[in-house]
């Protein structure tokens, strides 16, 4: 696959994760252009809840690795990781799936609270009920009410 597919494949997978999300939560998610000029921003512009979101859209799933990036831009940007990824021959809501730190392990403040170990792999329900329920806490992104 020649980089300038991959691109476009990944682009693709960005703008559809990002009509999505607008469409289920009402929020405003956007693709995040610095992504290719400079590391760590994450594929989508703005913090869906919390989170910050890596976009995938490759046929081998490779989540150690990916979580690996998510972790180092949520780090970057005072989030917390979440890595968003395609799954091929489904239908629209049910190809996407996120992985996400535990909230018993994100809250416990430990260094190894956004370890691989303690994640959790949910669809687009899943995913948007611990926005929501994020959002209808009134916390801002970094934390703070």
């Amino acid at each position: 696959m020649t980089g300038a597919y991959s691109r476009s494949k990944g682009a693709r997978a960005e703008r559809e994760l990002c009509a999505l999300l607008r469409e289920y939560l009402g929020v405003e998610a956007t693709r995040q252009y610095k992504q290719y000029a400079q590391a760590q921003h994450g594929d989508i512009e703005e913090l869906i809840g919390p989170y910050l979101i890596e976009c995938k859209n490759q046929a081998r799933i490779t989540l150690g690795p990916w979580w690996e990036q998510a972790r180092t831009a949520a780090q970057a940007r005072r989030a917390i990781p979440c890595v968003a990824y395609r799954l091929p021959n489904r239908g629209l809501y049910d190809r996407w799936r996120f992985v996400v730190p535990l909230n018993e392990a994100w809250s416990a403040g430990q260094d190894w609270k956004d370890s691989f170990r303690y994640t959790a792999d949910v669809g687009l329900e899943g995913f948007a009920l611990l926005v929501r329920e994020f959002l209808s806490q009134g916390v801002k992104s970094d934390g703070r009410s």
